[in-house]
């Protein structure tokens, strides 16, 4: 059949909106699709996992509705800081909460970035180790003070196992010093103390409160500087959703709306700070002094 010149222009027209449409119904199932895909976040519990839980189940909500694009978003709270450390390594995590040590050795490793972390409403935004012990206890000397006690402290964090290293040097082991009694967070580490299942305990400053445990006391400590509770990402996320994600966190001090009014009370925050690796030099001060490896350290002593 032969076609007149208007009518080849008009079929070639029908298949280009044709293809057209194909390509806007493609992308937008796409977008869909992404838009779907849920954000699953890892976080390490200083406290417990019911404390803590509700603050990001909050800021899950403030982020679903700050950009859809992030999807739903999944958390999931660590049993404790190793089973933080392996999960993270796992497939499936876009991002985690996570302690100074943990986030150093994966930014160290090249195997993640950090993000943002919280600008609480005093003021403050890093920690330090705090050595508590019964009341009446002298102050806290040196690790000499420590020969032969129980002390409770969480493994792989810098405010804890991590600082008590720091404090032996290169080579020692804890064991020969004192008897160690690894806990899976910094409060439990101060109910040891306070149950009598251990002399002492080495938390994170922000997690010992002296009101909230009457019978203990401060009795040593190192100054704050260490990023507290950074949002990290593996490279791979980074680059798909972290400047979604820094846009929306670092959009929620100046946001006034209920949810982020939420995720500010949750956290006790005002909003949240761009953090780098050079936030983290203090906690590689700490790490340097342990003598160990952070290119070939896999998470384990």
């Amino acid at each position: 059949m032969h076609l007149t010149g208007e009518e080849e222009r008009r079929g070639h027209a029908l298949k280009a909106r044709i293809i057209l449409l194909a390509a806007v119904s493609w992308c937008l199932a796409d977008s869909t699709s992404f838009a779907s895909e849920p954000l699953h976040i890892l976080v390490m519990a200083p406290t417990t996992a019911a404390k803590e839980l509700p603050k990001y189940e909050a800021l899950g909500g403030y982020l679903k509705s700050v950009d859809p694009l992030l999807g739903d978003i999944k958390v999931r709270v660590a049993e404790d800081y190793p089973d933080a450390a392996r999960f993270f390594k796992a497939e499936g995590v876009e991002g985690m909460f996570s302690g100074s040590f943990v986030a150093a050795v994966f930014i160290a490793k090249g195997y993640a970035l950090p993000v943002v972390r919280a600008l609480c409403a005093d003021g403050a935004s890093t920690y330090g180790a705090s050595i508590v012990a019964k009341a009446g206890t002298p102050p806290f000397g040196g690790i000499a003070d420590l020969k032969g006690r129980r002390v409770a402290a969480c493994p792989l964090a810098t405010a804890g196992d991590v600082y008590l290293r720091s404090l032996l040097g290169p080579g020692k082991k804890p064991e020969d010093v004192f008897t160690p009694v690894p806990v899976a967070s910094h409060q439990a580490a101060l109910e040891a103390v306070a149950g009598g299942a251990a002399d002492y305990a080495v938390v994170k400053s922000t997690v010992f409160v002296p009101e909230s445990y009457p019978g203990l006391a401060l009795v040593g400590s190192d100054v704050p500087g260490n990023p507290d509770n950074t949002f990290i990402m593996p490279r791979e996320s980074y680059e798909k959703l972290g400047a979604l994600v820094s846009k929306a966190l670092l959009g929620l001090e100046a946001d006034t709306s209920e949810k982020a009014k939420s995720v500010k009370d949750a956290f006790g925050c005002t909003g949240f700070l761009v953090t780098t690796g050079m936030d983290f030099a203090p906690t590689f001060s700490v790490i340097r002094k342990t003598g160990i490896d952070l290119k070939t350290f896999d998470f384990a002593f």
